[in-house]
């Protein structure tokens, strides 16, 4: 009977210690799994802090652009404006001189 039992026990043990082989050897797997996605994660979010300077500097270089934009259609608006202005005094001129050449013609 101490022999069987004896003999149990050592069954009991052995399983013990191949149950806790299995789970030493899964932890570590585990954790070069948890390793892993640790520098994944690292990588990822210097990956991250890259995109947000690189977003940060073309939003940047944009709001540049539409200033240059604006102040390049109100120098357009302006010229545009005085060549208007030009153009109508040009044709009252004009107007000016023909009804001065039909009053000459006239007579």
């Amino acid at each position: 009977m101490r022999l069987s039992r004896l003999e149990e026990l050592d069954e009991e043990l052995e399983t013990e210690r191949s149950g806790r082989a299995r789970a030493d050897k899964a932890r570590g797997n585990l954790r070069r799994e948890l390793d892993d996605l640790n520098e994944k994660l690292e990588e990822t979010g210097s990956l991250t802090a890259t995109q947000i300077q690189l977003n940060q500097r073309r939003e940047e270089e944009l709001f540049k652009l539409k200033q240059q934009l604006d102040e390049a259609n109100i120098a357009h608006e302006s010229t545009l404006a005085m060549l208007r202005q030009k153009h109508n005094s040009s044709i009252a001129e004009m107007g000016e001189q023909i009804d001065l050449l039909n009053k000459q013609k006239a007579k």
